[in-house]
């Protein structure tokens, strides 16, 4: 059963969905809330990893919160696909 998981392909979202959707869930960070953009950048995997990241956040947070929101933010790459452009 679980390899049936494995094999199924994430769903693919547009650069706008995911990174407003990135955005969102920075925002519920604590210590995330004045966060006003966050931009990803298109991953070239040569396997079945994820195809995007988070490149920046803007503002610029202090270091502890960006680890806090770049973890809580790690999870969506394996969630989702960037689609083609």
């Amino acid at each position: 059963m679980k390899q049936k998981r494995k094999l199924q392909q994430k769903p693919t979202k547009s650069r706008a969905w995911l990174e407003a959707e990135c955005l969102k869930l920075a925002r519920r960070t604590l210590g995330g809330s004045e966060i006003q953009l966050v931009t990803i950048r298109r991953l070239h995997p040569k396997g079945m990893g994820p195809n995007w990241k988070v490149a920046d956040i803007i503002p610029q947070p202090t270091p502890l919160v960006s680890g806090v929101v770049r973890a809580a933010l790690a999870h969506l790459t394996g969630a989702y696909s960037l689609e083609e452009e």
